[in-house]
């Protein structure tokens, strides 16, 4: 019998687990909690009550004030009709209201199910129907997109909360939906509403994956996530009460609300959202205005802030700064030195996922490695597999990667075939490759639905495009497979230059003799495409599906 993680002693556990994570013990979470209390009224109770919890550009809430909003829509979503158990659709950016909201939902027994607002009507559609949400949160910016599908809006849904004025979809929505602007719901709502007590394995809340490989794919939670996943990320990253806390990300993603949000309210921190769009000089000032400890980022705004940073005659002001961390996909191993070049700071790395509520493997500040992912973070058991299934042991060998933690996703909403084949027992198929070096820690080799084989031989996208991106003149690359004219595949690269040149033909035999000498003839793009920018997914993920779609696209025509 094959001896797993689970039944070994700690003196037999694999080199990357840390003495710390072999100590660590999760909390024990009652069988009915009030998911909130921890969050707002312990503080706004106790003596943080007046400290600044969430700043939100030129406005900010103390945890007191927090709490009486949170409570406001708490009471305002029951005097509405909300049900408890139901589904309340957030399509928004970040705001004081929308966190509020959120919190709302959580404390009256409603199950927030949050989405990008950056995607289209058709998918507000698709999201509508599939939740069954009975209410739907909206920002009035986004109401064009929800007066296109007017005479599409499913019967499930009963209630319209709109932040700003509701005029631009008055008349067009179905009479039996009762459209509410925010400010109306607040007026009479009360500053006070007892919570309602959850099971801890009720279904809290709902993320949307990102979609990067089909259908966007409703990720459940249950509610012992809002006590073990700020306790173990508040050890493991050091969360105190004194910490001014940023995430780039929007609160639509794991890798906004957790670190942004949820983890800093828990511990008492200070949160800052922004309602602007994130840019490489947006960033910079709201760095230098509100003073943050602790910045949770992608590798798009890092390149963005470098940029930015490089291109100004004065340096920001960036000595607030003590952890920068990011996530979402690889960094090429030049923007870590620059990135140390221009701030002092280490920028580390990290992975995660909606299906494990956030990260399973990151560095921290007392242990990591630079361009590695880092450890496991307490409480994740992380596995490797091979083509045949068995445990990896070794260092420097690839494999799936396995995670099993508690607060993995209880099941993909109405996706039976997805959650099957996704969800193992209490293990969890992340779809990422990894290896593990000689002192235990990971490093990013590709994801299992990207790579593909050249002449019999697997090709990783991300080991060509670093070599791609090492090059001066290289702001971002992407690589794909392609079918060439004889039927086999052959990759082919998506490039994006630093600054316009005419000298793309230089650049490109610069770069395929690049990949030759370093990785392999068989790994030299078929040819290497310039762009202005590459394709995204909401989260800032570049798409390398969207790439493969459009290229077939263009067979087609």
């Amino acid at each position: 019998m094959r001896i797993t993680l689970e039944t070994m002693s700690n003196d037999n556990l694999p080199i990357y687990y840390t003495e710390d994570w072999k100590a660590w013990q999760d909390p024990t979470c009652p069988d009915y909690l009030d998911p909130t209390s921890n969050y707002l009224d312990r503080h706004a109770n106790g003596p943080l009550a007046e400290k600044t919890a969430l700043i939100c550009d030129q406005d900010q809430l103390s945890y007191r004030a927090l709490l009486e909003e949170t409570c406001r829509f708490a009471s305002g979503l029951a005097a509405a009709g909300c049900r408890r158990e139901s589904r309340m659709l957030m399509f928004g950016s970040d705001s004081i209201e929308y966190i509020a909201a959120w919190l709302g939902a959580v404390r009256s027994g409603i199950v927030p199910v949050v989405v990008s607002d950056a995607h289209k009507d058709h998918h507000l559609k698709y999201f509508l129907e599939d939740t069954a949400a009975s209410t739907l949160f909206i920002d009035e910016e986004q109401l064009p997109k929800l007066a296109s599908i007017a005479d599409q809006i499913p019967a499930t849904l009963e209630c319209i909360l709109v932040r700003g004025s509701a005029a631009a979809i008055q008349g067009k929505v179905p009479a039996a939906v009762v459209v509410t602007e925010i400010a109306d719901l607040r007026k009479n709502a009360a500053t006070h509403f007892k919570p309602v007590l959850r099971h801890r394995h009720d279904l809290c809340y709902m993320f949307y994956s990102g979609g990067t490989t089909g259908t966007p794919k409703g990720v459940t939670h249950l509610t012992h996530d809002l006590e073990i996943v700020p306790q173990r990320h508040g050890a493991f990253w050091i969360y105190e009460q004194n910490d001014v806390v940023h995430a780039t990300s929007k609160k639509s993603f794991t890798h906004g609300l957790w670190p942004g949000v949820l983890i800093p309210l828990y511990w008492g921190a200070t949160s800052v959202i922004t309602r602007e769009p994130v840019t490489g000089s947006s960033l910079i000032e709201l760095i230098e205005r509100t003073q943050p400890d602790k910045l949770i980022t992608v590798p798009t705004l890092i390149k963005l802030l470098l940029a930015e940073v490089e291109a100004r005659e004065k340096k920001p002001n960036f000595s607030s700064l003590k952890f920068v961390v990011a996530a979402s996909e690889k960094m090429a191993p030049e923007l870590f030195e620059r990135f140390y070049a221009a701030f002092g700071i280490e920028l580390m790395d990290s992975i995660g996922s909606s299906e494990i509520t956030y990260e399973w493997i990151a560095n921290r500040q007392k242990d990591f490695r630079r361009g590695s992912l880092g450890k496991p973070v307490f409480g994740v058991q992380i596995k490797l597999t091979d083509d045949q299934g068995k445990d990896i042991t070794e260092p420097n060998t690839v494999g799936d990667v396995w995670v099993n933690s508690v607060t993995r996703c209880f099941y993909y909403w109405r996706k039976l075939d997805q959650t099957q084949s996704t969800f193992h027992g209490p293990w969890v198929r992340t779809g990422d490759q990894l290896y593990f070096d000689e002192d235990g820690y990971f490093w990013f080799a590709s994801r299992s639905d990207d790579v593909f084989k050249v002449k019999g031989l697997w090709v990783s996208p991300t080991e060509v495009e670093a070599v791609i991106t090492g090059h001066p003149a290289v702001l971002e690359a992407a690589v794909i497979g392609v079918e060439a004219s004889d039927g086999m595949m052959v990759p082919r690269a998506f490039v994006v230059l630093r600054k316009q040149t005419s000298e793309h033909d230089a650049i490109a035999a610069e770069l395929m003799e690049m990949i030759r000498s370093s990785i392999g003839g068989y790994k030299v793009p078929d040819k290497i495409e310039f762009m202005d920018a590459l394709p995204r997914t909401p989260l800032m993920k570049i798409s390398r599906k969207s790439l493969r779609d459009a290229l077939k696209e263009s067979l087609l025509k």
